[in-house]
């Protein structure tokens, strides 16, 4: 499986750099990581001119929504940044690494490296690392029930029939790990977890922000039909109890990556044909 260039890779590594130091609220570092990364993104063609306008923009967007708490800058700012993760703006070269079946009875799958799904993540933890944060912590039995809920959620898909028993060690195992953790789970716990949880707790109670928000990650996978988005809301728990337990959304992504790797290992992925 051929890599991408070197400088190519030099930009996701500093993206990578950029998320990891923002997830950590290390600001300085974040910024300096990020702005590196786009500079060199640029150099290499993973990001053309469009796609470098689009990232101003919603750099401007997000910097403007940080500073001033209002409603309709904020509906913008989400626009702007579920358009960068939907792949909805032009300008973005996102190497794919693999693409095929996992396992005979598998479905279809390709494996990306998404650029720009990664600077809507580092876009979103900039801005709510300056949000008000609950107080609370769930403790360490929230996080067990929310562990033991994921491997609850994977029986349940085996015997819905939706995946099966088929124990694997892909050779592209280490470019998923990485696009999975910095490019997919960081930036959806983000949204899902610090983002919308956070400020629905900060709203009402605590376990119907922890529902409701769990019931938003699974109606994004309808796409797989009404079993799958089932699947998806109890996997959405168990995240958002180990996001309540820690209020750190580096443990939720963990246990999301945790969760995403066991589910390819051992099981059909990313479901059976």
């Amino acid at each position: 499986m051929p890599l991408p260039d070197t400088l190519t890779l030099a930009a996701f590594a500093l993206l990578a750099l950029a998320l990891l130091a923002e997830s950590l609220r290390l600001s300085w570092p974040s910024r300096l990581a990020a702005l590196s990364s786009v500079g060199v993104a640029v150099a290499s063609g993973l990001v053309q001119p469009l796609g470098a306008v689009a990232l101003a923009a919603a750099l401007g967007v997000s910097l403007a929504a940080r500073h001033y708490r209002r409603p309709e800058l904020w509906l913008v700012w989400i626009a702007l940044l579920l358009a960068l993760a939907l792949h909805a703006l032009p300008g973005f070269n996102n190497p794919l690494l693999w693409q095929g079946l996992s396992t005979p009875d598998s479905a279809p799958y390709r494996l990306y490296w998404s650029y720009d799904k990664g600077a809507a993540g580092w876009l979103l933890l900039m801005v709510l690392a300056a949000s008000p944060q609950p107080q609370r912590r769930w403790g360490v039995a929230a996080a067990g029930v929310g562990a033991l809920l994921l491997l609850v959620v994977l029986g349940l898909a085996s015997v819905a029939g939706v995946i099966a028993w088929a124990p694997k060690w892909p050779h592209w195992l280490l470019p998923w790990l990485f696009a999975n953790f910095f490019l997919v789970s960081l930036a959806e716990e983000a949204f899902f977890r610090a983002g919308l949880q956070r400020w629905l707790e900060l709203r009402t109670e605590p376990f119907p922000a922890l529902m409701a928000a769990a019931v938003a990650f699974g109606l994004v996978h309808v796409a797989g039909g009404w079993v799958w988005v089932g699947l998806a809301t109890l996997a959405g728990l168990g995240y958002g109890l180990v996001y309540a337990a820690t209020r750190q959304v580096l443990w939720a992504t963990l246990a999301h990556v945790a969760f995403n790797a066991v589910h390819l290992i051992l099981f059909t992925y990313p479901r059976l044909m």
